[in-house]
C-alpha cells in the first residue's frame, strides 16, 4: 500500500509538469499537523510520553515533511522533537520569567533547512487583545490559544510561503463555536495583511471541530467558516483523500467518525494532490498520540 502511494504520488507531481508548464516555476511541499499529545502524568505504559516520543520522532522522519505544525508539546517535548531531527529548523516562543509555559500555547512549526530559509516569524494570541497574552474571550475552557507563523523562502523557486499552526478551543457550548469562528476570522485576518493575496499560504492545526459540508449550519461548519472564504480544506480539495477520523483517543475513537475530523491543513495559492491520515502502526507504538497525524502534499 505505501509503495502504491508513492507511484500514485510521483505521477500526479510529474502530471503537474506538463510541457506548457515552466517546471522551474513550481514549487511542492509536503506539509502535516499533528497534536502529539501534552506530557500527562495520568498517561501510563505506552501511552506516557516516554514511551511514545522516540515513535512519534521516527513517525515525523519517515513520512519526512517539508513544513510541520505541532499542537501541544511541552517544553521539554519539543527539545527532544527537535534534538532528534536536525534537518528540520524549529520556531516556538520562548517560556521567560515574564511568560510562563502555561500562556504560550505549546505550539511549534518545524521546516526542512535544506528547502526553505526562515526570512520572518512571529505569533499572536487568539483573544481580543492578540499583541498580549490573553485568553480567547470567553471561550469555556481556561487555556491560552496562539497562532505561530513563518514567512518561508523556497530557495528552488524564491516564492514566499507562509506557514502558521494553531490550536482552537476544545469546549462544544455554543459561546465555543462562536470564539472557535473569531479565533478562525483572526488568523485569516492577519494573514491577509502579511501574505497579501499571492503568497502560498498554508495553515495547520487541531481545530477542535469538524465542519459537515452538506450542513452550514453544523458547529464546526460555522467555526471554520472564516477559513473556508478565503482559503479551501486540503481533505475536501486533493485528487486523492481520505475520511478518517484524525482524534482517535488512543483507540477509543472508530476511525470513520466524522464528529472526530479535527486536524485540518487548509491552504491558499497551492495544488492538494494527496491528503492522507498517518494511521499506519509501523512507527513503533499502535498510537503515537491521541491524535493522527494528517499530511497534504502540494504543488504551487
Amino acid at each position: 500500500m505505501k509503495n502504491i502511494k508513492q507511484l500514485l504520488l510521483f505521477l500526479l507531481l510529474s502530471a503537474c509538469c506538463i510541457p506548457d508548464c515552466d517546471a522551474t516555476d513550481r514549487g511542492s511541499a509536503k506539509v502535516m499537523s499533528y497534536n502529539v499529545r501534552i506530557e500527562v502524568s495520568g498517561d501510563t505504559a505506552d501511552m506516557s510520553w516516554s514511551s511514545r516520543r522516540e515513535s512519534v520522532a521516527r513517525m515525523i522522519r519517515m513520512q519526512a515533511p517539508d513544513i510541520v505544525g505541532l499542537q501541544e508539546p511541552t517544553v521539554a517535548q519539543k527539545e527532544y522533537i527537535f534534538a532528534k531531527l536536525p534537518e528540520y529548523g524549529q520556531y516556538c516562543i520562548n517560556v521567560s520569567d515574564t511568560l510562563p509555559e502555561s500562556r504560550t500555547g505549546n505550539t511549534a512549526l518545524l521546516y526542512r533547512v535544506d528547502k526553505y530559509e526562515a526570512v520572518d516569524s512571529g505569533y499572536f494570541w487568539l483573544s481580543a487583545t492578540p499583541d498580549v497574552p490573553s485568553l480567547p474571550w470567553d471561550a469555556s475552557d481556561p487555556y491560552y490559544r496562539v497562532g505561530l507563523w513563518l514567512r518561508l523562502l523556497d530557495k528552488a523557486t524564491g516564492r514566499d510561503v507562509y506557514a502558521l499552526t494553531t490550536h482552537f478551543p476544545y469546549m462544544s457550548k455554543p459561546v465555543d463555536t462562536v470564539v472557535r469562528a473569531r479565533c478562525a476570522q483572526l488568523i485569516v485576518d492577519k494573514l491577509h495583511a502579511m501574505a497579501g493575496d499571492d503568497a502560498v499560504v498554508f495553515v495547520t492545526g487541531d481545530m477542535n471541530c469538524a465542519p459537515v459540508a452538506d450542513d452550514a449550519d453544523a458547529p464546526g461548519s460555522r467555526s471554520l467558516a472564516p477559513f473556508f472564504a478565503w482559503m479551501q480544506a486540503a481533505r475536501d480539495n486533493a485528487v486523492v483523500s481520505d475520511n478518517i477520523a484524525s482524534f482517535n483517543g488512543f483507540g477509543a475513537v472508530p476511525v470513520d467518525s466524522k464528529d472526530a475530523m479535527i486536524d485540518h491543513i487548509f491552504y491558499r495559492n497551492a495544488t492538494p494532490l494527496v491528503f492522507e491520515t498517518v494511521t499506519g502502526a509501523d512507527f513503533g507504538l499502535r498510537w503515537n498520540s491521541d491524535h493522527y497525524p494528517v499530511v497534504a502534499t502540494f504543488t504551487y
